[in-house]
């Protein structure tokens, strides 16, 4: 959960004394992130619904149980608590992140992208956000929008694995395939989701029709996860056509 709210803690710690009831909720938040914490996720509900009922405008609160509803896998409750989060602090982008991620989530393509919109717009210093604008924008088949997004995120953080491995599925749309082939080598020495980056390389062979080459680099993503269901399939593919030659 790349975004729990722990930094929050001293500020609440201080600004809280002067009044019973937010030094209540403050407390109760506290409760609510150890137990989140420690995985105890309903335990952690309870008492962000304490701290929620004993002090209603706490963005925070709000946001860490959204996480806690991600989790459980409620995308439902956690777009509506992420909503809640950014509607009470507008300069709160881990919220708003997370609303255009769920929204995604949900396939509610539409509304996530609108919200990415405003995700980079209003915060355009950070590479996730173009990240996740782009990977909208690629689901949507924007392929040059979504190209445009991933330049602005490795321009912002040019090792971002994630933001590579994307951007070079988007060269694969456009039959880009050098690009594409350049794009997962650059992202396969970063030394993260190599499984997956060598499957993508196969893909490419594949398209290229250079079955032996496809069936190297397929087996070494097959040899981190064997029964990976896509792996499996474009093994199944190089198979078929060894079968045929």
């Amino acid at each position: 959960m790349r975004y729990l709210v722990l930094c929050m803690f001293a500020i609440l710690a201080v600004s809280c004394q002067s009044d019973t009831s937010k030094k209540e909720a403050s407390d109760f938040f506290l409760r609510g992130n150890a137990k989140f914490k420690d995985k105890e996720y309903f335990e952690s509900i309870k008492w962000y619904n304490e701290s929620i009922e004993k002090q209603e405008v706490f963005p925070d609160a709000y946001y860490n149980r959204g996480l806690v509803y991600q989790q459980l896998e409620k995308h439902e409750e956690a777009l509506a608590d992420f909503t809640k989060a950014y509607a009470q602090d507008a300069k709160f982008a881990p919220a708003l992140f997370k609303l255009a991620e769920t929204l995604q989530t949900l396939e509610k393509y539409d509304l996530a992208l609108a919200e990415s919109a405003k995700l980079v717009k209003n915060f355009p210093d950070s590479a996730a956000n173009w990240t996740l604008h782009g990977n909208i924008q690629m689901q949507k088949e924007l392929w040059n929008e979504s190209m445009v997004s991933y330049d602005r995120a490795l321009a912002i953080d040019s090792l971002s694995v994630e933001t590579m491995i994307n951007q070079g599925v988007v060269y694969q749309e456009l039959n880009q395939l050098d690009l594409a082939e350049k794009m997962f080598k650059r992202a396969l020495r970063q030394g993260k989701y190599v499984d997956l980056i060598y499957n993508n390389l196969g893909y490419v062979e594949i398209q290229r029709l250079h079955w032996e080459l496809a069936k190297q680099y397929v087996q070494k993503a097959l040899a981190v996860d064997p029964k990976n269901p896509l792996y499996v399939k474009n093994w199944q593919r190089i198979q078929q056509k060894s079968m045929l030659e």
